[in-house]
């Protein structure tokens, strides 16, 4: 599928406990996997979660998803 400027990815099947890198920089931590294509993500750098719907893997090795829900910040401990 391609994206808005017109790069093709291919949609993947995330692995619990990977750390992925979204097109805008930002590095994920994939916590769990639903369905194909389908993932519970965390953003390092400052616990924002959601759910992935549509990841895909570009060329470069970065990922992006078709839209997410259910966002939120994880409890993190102090």
């Amino acid at each position: 599928m391609e994206n808005r400027a017109g790069v093709r990815g291919n949609y993947i099947v995330p692995v619990v406990g990977a750390t992925y890198t979204n097109r805008n920089g930002s590095a994920y931590i994939c916590r769990e996997v639903y369905m194909f294509a389908e993932a519970r993500l965390e953003r390092i750098k400052d616990s924002w979660t959601l759910y992935a719907n549509g990841v895909q893997r570009y060329e470069d090795g970065t990922i992006e998803w078709d839209y997410s829900t259910g966002g939120y910040w994880a409890r993190t401990e102090n």
